[in-house]
Formats: C-alpha cells, structure tokens, sequence
C-alpha cells in the first residue's frame, strides 16, 4: 500500500512538473507569472456598518431584460444593453411594467462561451458629451461604436488596432470628457477564462482622433469614473478589490495611486456625480471566507499551473464544440461562476465613495432581493440597479434624495 502511494506520488509530481516547465504550453500570457499581494478586505464598521437598505428591492421588467449590465439616462428614459447586443430604451412611467424599445443590436443571442465573437453584450454606454451619440463598448463583439438609433452607426476602436503590442481584446466600460476624449477599460488582455490565474493584464484608454494606453498591468479594469474637474480618473480592478486613481493634469499628470483599497467585495460598474462615485460590489468578500482572487494572487507557481491544466481542458472543448456545438460547456461555465458566488457572504453591498477616496457610507442587503449588482443609476428618486446576471431591473427608494447628505465628514 505505502509503495502504491509513493507510486502514485512520483507520476503525479512528474506530471505536475511537466504541466509547469515544459515549453511552449499554452496559454500564452501577456505578462509573465509573478507574485503580487491584494489588501484584505476592510471590516464592516463605520461607513461600512451593515445595514438593510437593499432588503426588499422591486423587481422590474422581470423576463423581459436579460443581463441589463449598464444603466444610462437620457430624457428621463433609461438606456441599457443586454445579453444578445440588444441596445433598449425603457420608460418605466412609475410601475413595473415599462416600455421597452429596441434600437440597435450588437450581435446576436448564444450560450456558446467559445464563440465571444460573435455573439453581443454591451457592457459600457455613454452619450457623447457634445452630441446626441450614443458611445457602445461590447465585451463578447469586442469594439467601440457610435450611433443614434438607426440613423448612423461607425466604429471607433476596432479588435485590430494595437495599444501598443496586443490588439483591444475586451472593452468594459467608458466615460466621456468634455474635450471629447473617451476613456475606456480594456478588461483583460488575455483570455478571458484565464483572467484570474493570470497576472493582471487589464487597460485603462483614452481615445479621440489617437488611442493611447494611459496604464496598463490592471486586475481586471472594469468601470470607470471622470472627476468633476476632469483632472483625474478612478478605475475599479474588479479583482484586486480595489478603485486606481491616474492623475490626467496637474504635477502628477500621468502617474497613478491607490484611491481605495481593501473594499469588502469586487467592484463593478463607477457611476459618479458631484459628490462622489456609487460603487457596487458584484461578490461580495470578507475576511471570514477564502477569497480565490487573493489566494492566488501570491502564488505564480500555482497560477501557472492552473492556467496550462485549464488550456490542456479548453483545446479539446474547443475543437468537439466546431464540430458539434453543444450547451454542456455553457452549463459548465455557469456552475463555475455560481460556485464562486456560494462561497461569498450572503451580503449584497453598494458602496458610496467621495472624491478624496474615503468610504463615506454604504448601503447593503441580506434577503437576496438584490443580488449580483453591477451598475447604480439615480433617477427620479430612485436607485435604479443594473446586473450581468439577471433577468430583471431592480429599484430601491433613495436613501439620499431628500438631503443628499452621504454619512458625515462628506468632504473630508
């Protein structure tokens, strides 16, 4: 027996090692595996205090919106993408059952996750700042477009332009500036489903009549905000659980800091206004329960290993799906992102932030009305709440229209 488990151990450890250093390998990384650290996620006290703002969230145009990730409003109507490269207009007029026009498509509707190309999910909206254009990012046709309903469409990013050295792979989300300037996030340079494993690749852009790439190296770029003064912008690494600041004027022009660490979850979408930045946590995290995202972080061995083990799984798939596609790899897909979801708190939490980069207030749930919240829109003295993975709106009351007042020390 002692020697069978001693076999045993051998033909694993050469096989372990062989997955690691044999050359050539796949995937490809764009930066090499190397150990780096994410800050522990900050305990719920003070501004983080728990609380039930979230409990007992509505649900709205349920089974008619599918993965409705960004919320813009536009004439008191609400824009979103959905799952499929639907672009919608809704209005609501107060009740559950709103409008909804469709005026655009992106792509086309699939379950298929080896086939991102060609099937559509607008993850970022935005109107051009001096115009009545509406500014597309879809993560699965991978692009930028422009264009008012049906009138006019043009493409402003395309996947074979070079930023520089790697071609755009997953735009997220954007924001414009004043100038003109449209500042976007490129999500992941590598393959999305060795994102995590990988070290950080994601992007944060600008781009007017030039694209440049303003920082790179990011966990996961995801939504971005534009400071009222246009001095600076706030990027949220959705997997290093953390909102980056890169300085656009002044002495700092073209350098980066931390502007908040340590948030008790994954941030998603950034809506910002004059105060501050809503911040939603898609997971949320804390110190009770393993984190994947941190447990790997510091271990490039087991990252890479990871990585080739998911490679020599994913090239077979690959290859039976062109010949005969199928929903078993979908399905798998799914459990994999549900199973992450099962060992995050029972917590859903939006957090708010002021321009100064302190959590000033928070908002949070524990009866999993709202869940998965990707995206915050005020309007109408409603938070409106968007998700990639429902197949609803959600709108809670706001806690902070009457006085607008987030928490004390707001400024400061």
């Amino acid at each position: 027996m002692v020697i069978t488990l001693r076999r045993a151990f051998k033909n694993i450890t050469i096989i372990a090692l062989v997955i690691l250093y044999l050359p050539g390998l796949s995937p490809r990384t764009t930066f090499p595996f190397t150990k780096f650290s994410i800050t522990k996620p900050k305990e719920l006290e003070g501004a983080l205090e728990p609380n039930h703002r979230l409990d007992g969230a509505e649900r709205l145009l349920e089974g008619r919106v599918f993965c409705p990730e960004c919320l813009i409003a536009h004439n008191n109507e609400i824009y979103t993408g959905l799952r499929g490269g639907n672009l919608a207009r809704i209005k609501l007029d107060g009740s559950k059952d709103g409008q909804i026009a469709y005026f655009a498509k992106t792509g086309r509707l699939c379950d298929d996750i080896f086939q991102f190309s060609l099937c559509g999910l607008p993850l970022g909206l935005a109107f051009d700042s001096q115009g009545n254009n509406l500014i597309v990012a879809d993560g699965f046709l991978r692009h930028m477009g422009s264009g008012s309903g049906h009138e006019h469409k043009s493409l402003l990013v395309s996947t074979q332009q070079e930023l520089p050295g790697q071609t755009v792979n997953r735009p997220g989300k954007l924001v414009n500036g004043v100038a003109r300037d449209i500042y976007w996030t490129d999500s992941t340079s590598d393959d999305l489903l060795y994102a995590v494993v990988a070290n950080p690749s994601g992007r944060y852009n600008r781009a007017n009549n030039v694209i440049d790439v303003l920082l790179d190296g990011l966990y996961l770029a995801n939504g971005v905000a534009l400071s009222p003064d246009e001095d600076f912008i706030v990027v949220a690494e959705t997997a290093a659980m953390c909102l980056t600041k890169f300085y656009l004027k002044g002495p700092k022009a073209g350098q980066s800091e931390i502007f908040v660490d340590g948030l008790p979850g994954l941030p998603d979408n950034l809506t910002p206004d004059a105060e501050g930045i809503w911040v939603p946590l898609v997971i949320s995290v804390d110190n009770r329960k393993s984190n994947l995202f941190a447990i790997l972080a510091p271990n490039p061995l087991l990252r890479n290993c990871i990585a080739r083990l998911l490679a020599m799984l994913i090239f077979p798939l690959r290859f039976l799906n062109s010949l005969y596609s199928n929903k078993v790899y979908p399905v798998v897909f799914r459990v994999f992102i549900k199973y992450i979801q099962m060992q995050s708190p029972r917590r859903t939490t939006v957090v708010r932030v002021n321009w100064n980069g302190k959590i000033v207030d928070s908002l949070h749930g524990f009866d999993s009305t709202a869940s998965g919240i990707s995206h915050v829109l005020e309007l109408d003295g409603y938070l409106y709440l968007g998700s990639s993975l429902n197949n609803y709106l959600l709108r809670i009351k706001n806690p902070y229209e009457k006085n607008k007042t987030f928490g004390a020390n707001w400024w400061w």
